[in-house]
């Protein structure tokens, strides 16, 4: 599933429009807006907020881990134009210093810059993106999600030039309606990684149960197993290289295994 995180409900307009979201009935305290693939959740402003609305939308939609998380944003930045898209590739939380460095897919064709997350408003302007969402958006879905599908989009709001009025909800919404092809393109990219993703996995995990059916091990032996299993799986995914020998008891091939990994 994919989940965006917005700040403002008129950051989220757009999407909620243009992906046929319906509010979700829920007892949490933010507004959260599905279909049967995307979900969206009004965070309200902040790295506290953001961080905060992930975990809700976690909970409220199975606990399942490993699934996309988009966070859509308006941002400030020196000389950049008012309208200009940017992928995150790098995020500064200015308040602890702590830096992450999300996962760019290959032939990415969005522009990418950095991003200092602040407390409060920050008109101070640099050379990298402004906003005060993005260090809580990421540090919250790494619980849940790897950080193929971790990404935050922002939108250039202001500048040292010029600023829009931020008191005017249409001008905010207008912003993300104009980039929303570019964020569906994108959506769709990461979409397609995530769908095999879990195609492999469930491969792997096909064979894991198939190995396993053929032992009658204690319940602790079977985590030891899984767990080689999986590790020599994944190594191997693709290739017809096979060591398991189903004749040979578990031990025998956990050994054959960590050999063939060190080899």
């Amino acid at each position: 599933m994919i989940h965006f995180i917005v700040a403002t409900s008129s950051e989220a307009k757009t999407l909620i429009d243009f992906y046929k979201l319906k509010k979700k009935k829920t007892i949490s305290n933010y507004l959260i807006y599905n279909n049967d693939i995307v979900s969206l959740t009004i965070s309200g402003i902040g790295k506290i907020n953001s961080a905060m609305s992930i975990t809700h939308t976690f909970y409220e939609f199975n606990q399942q881990k490993n699934n996309i998380w988009i966070n859509i944003g308006i941002a400030g930045h020196k000389k950049e134009k008012i309208g200009c898209i940017f992928l995150v590739d790098k995020i500064i939380d200015d308040e602890t210093k702590k830096k992450k460095y999300p996962f760019i897919v290959d032939n990415c064709q969005i522009k990418q810059e950095s991003c200092v997350t602040y407390n409060k408003e920050n008109f101070n302007y640099t050379n990298n993106l402004s906003d005060m969402e993005a260090s809580g958006f990421f540090f919250g879905c790494e619980k849940y999600s790897t950080k193929e599908f971790i990404h935050s989009l922002k939108i250039i709001s202001d500048n040292e030039k010029e600023k829009i009025n931020f008191f005017d909800k249409n001008n905010i919404n207008n912003l993300i309606k104009k980039k929303i092809e570019i964020i569906d393109i994108f959506k769709r990219s990461i979409f397609s990684i995530w769908t095999e993703f879990f195609e492999k996995n469930n491969v792997i995990e096909n064979k894991i149960e198939s190995v396993l059916a053929n032992y009658k091990l204690s319940f602790s032996e079977k985590l030891e197993f899984k767990k080689w299993l999986a590790i020599y799986l994944n190594s191997t995914y693709n290739q017809e290289d096979n060591i398991i020998d189903i004749k040979k008891d578990f031990q025998t091939n956990i050994k054959k295994i960590k050999e063939k990994l060190n080899a």
